[in-house]
């Protein structure tokens, strides 16, 4: 039994994690695809380092959405499907994470490095805020 609920809790963070990742790729996507940056614009930082400085505020905005979204949308799921509270937070915690790797790949503006790391807690503690236990006959989503 024991098993199981260890089971249950990784399931519940690897599904938070993927969905997040899925959020984040999808609206560093829409940003790229709306507003495209050439090769010199992406390029054009210091020793070769890809940079979105040149990208409209729209299309940073846009990715500092996804962000929010990421931390919401992956740790309710991880709540909802592990039924248990630190999930949420370990998946806002390993978005974070991937965040501060980000911030050393990519140059960006410092507000955006700013948002980076607050937009994912805040909506991982969103998704905790208005997480409830699963009773007989919820539905998964509700």
């Amino acid at each position: 039994m024991r098993r199981r609920l260890y089971l249950r809790r990784s399931i519940s963070i690897v599904v938070g994690v993927a969905l997040a990742i899925a959020l984040i790729d999808g609206a560093w996507h829409l940003a790229g695809r709306w507003f495209p940056l050439t090769a010199d614009d992406f390029f054009g930082g210091a020793n070769d380092i890809p940079s979105i400085v040149t990208m409209p505020l729209p299309g940073m905005l846009l990715i500092a959405l996804g962000w929010l979204l990421a931390g919401l949308a992956g740790a309710f799921a991880a709540l909802r499907v592990g039924q248990w509270r630190p999930a949420g937070w370990i998946v806002t915690s390993i978005i974070v994470a991937m965040n501060v790797w980000n911030i050393r790949a990519v140059a960006q503006p410092n507000w955006l490095m700013i948002t980076a790391l607050i937009a994912p807690l805040v909506g991982g503690w969103l998704a905790e805020r208005h997480f409830h236990r699963a009773r007989p006959g919820d539905p998964l989503i509700g």
